[in-house]
């Protein structure tokens, strides 16, 4: 290299030796991998929106922070329409709603959930019968003397609209052939349920337990209704498992088809440990056993 001193053109060879080596290794480093977030939409009916939003929110926090979830509330009469349109993709529900003509549900063991009877938090009764109850929904007995509370008055009868998995099973259970009495008033939801018979003092209504528990579940909160226990048995997690609580139901899990890929880890999950854990901190009876999983 003519023109260039010997140490120079040392210096230079060894600076192009090493831009090379750089090179090299820049060009031999794998490239970072960044986790793309996504979104699902849930249907859930209001014995299993608390549940689900509670499962959603911890397996995000637990599992997967880049799993992100949206619960839309609906009756389980639509559940059809909105998992046949793709708007939702993965449904739970109290209610199983008959399938898609030509189709059949996928469905899986979730939890149980008890219907709760509630009077006002003043009504000093603490027991009712199925006969009791199928009396005074009946309008066959419509004053609280009958049963010792003759300050209460008129019995004030609160039940859920037709469609309405509460509904289904208290009219299966304790109404059988017997019709509703005329006078009884309808609540579109388990908020104005609780808010209904909170505030009149002979009114009595009946709720899904999760809905009751977080309704008196502030610090320092008085219950804003009373729950019975039916045939002495007490609406409880071990009394919905040992079947002897009469007004228990099971909750699912439901879609088109088994869930694959990320939902079906979710699925997993929530029946596993962990989302058996968030459920029992609910108030939600859960199986213990794994072989229910998908």
């Amino acid at each position: 290299m003519a023109g260039i001193p010997a140490r120079s053109s040392s210096r230079l060879t060894a600076l192009l030796v090493s831009l090379v080596l750089i090179g090299c290794a820049h060009a031999a480093a794998p490239p970072t991998l960044v986790p793309v977030a996504e979104h699902y939409r849930l249907i859930a009916d209001d014995a299993t929106e608390a549940l689900l939003w509670a499962l959603t929110r911890e397996y995000s926090r637990q599992a997967n922070p880049y799993a992100h979830f949206t619960v839309e509330s609906s009756p389980p009469t639509l559940f059809g329409e909105r998992l046949r349109a793709g708007q939702v993709t993965l449904g739970a529900t109290s209610l199983v709603p008959p399938a898609p003509a030509g189709l059949r549900w996928w469905l899986a063991d979730l939890a149980l959930d008890g219907v709760v009877v509630i009077v006002h938090s003043a009504n000093p009764t603490a027991d009712l019968t199925l006969r009791d109850l199928r009396d005074i929904f009946s309008g066959a007995r419509n004053r609280w003397a009958d049963y010792g509370q003759d300050a209460l008055g008129d019995i004030e009868v609160a039940v859920r609209e037709e469609g309405n998995g509460a509904r289904a099973l208290f009219d299966r259970t304790v109404m059988g052939a017997q019709r509703l009495t005329f006078d009884a008033l309808m609540m579109p939801s388990s908020e104005t349920m609780l808010n209904f018979v909170a505030l009149r003092p002979g009114a009595i209504g009946y709720a899904p337990l999760a809905s009751v528990l977080a309704s008196s579940a502030s610090p320092g909160a008085r219950p804003r209704v009373r729950a019975l226990t039916v045939e002495g048995v007490a609406p409880e997690a071990p009394r919905f498992l040992s079947g002897d609580y009469p007004l228990t139901r099971s909750l699912y899990f439901i879609a088109l088809s088994e869930p694959q890929g990320e939902l079906r880890n979710f699925v997993v999950w929530a029946l596993g440990p962990e989302g058996r854990a968030v459920a029992q901190s609910l108030g939600y009876g859960v199986f213990a056993d794994e072989s229910r999983r998908p």
